[in-house]
């Protein structure tokens, strides 16, 4: 019927506008100021040795850093993960419906 058919458009239309949004902002995330910027900077001074618990402050800095975005990059996987079954879901619908209508 044509006001089914209509409706199915409108979500598909919707559905497809979003999907370039939501992907740019999977693979373009805004990165936290935290993680892109060193917590002690560095000065320029000659030959100044970082003593060793600058160092061990620092290594568990950068492993915080890396759970952190271990932490996203699963949660951005599973976002994509349900896009994708929902694009199958979509797909395999439009496949019934075509094969019904021959």
């Amino acid at each position: 019927s044509v006001p089914q058919a209509a409706d199915k458009n409108m979500s598909k239309e919707s559905f497809s506008s979003l999907l370039p949004k939501a992907l740019s902002a999977v693979l373009n995330p805004a990165v936290p100021p935290t993680l892109n910027s060193d917590p002690r900077p560095r000065s320029p001074e000659k030959n100044i040795k970082p003593n060793v618990e600058q160092l061990q402050a620092e290594l568990k800095d950068l492993r915080d850093q890396f759970e952190q975005m271990k932490s996203r990059h699963n949660e951005e996987i599973k976002l994509l993960m349900n896009e994708l079954d929902e694009e199958k879901r979509i797909r395999l619908t439009l496949q019934v419906e075509v094969h019904l209508s021959l």
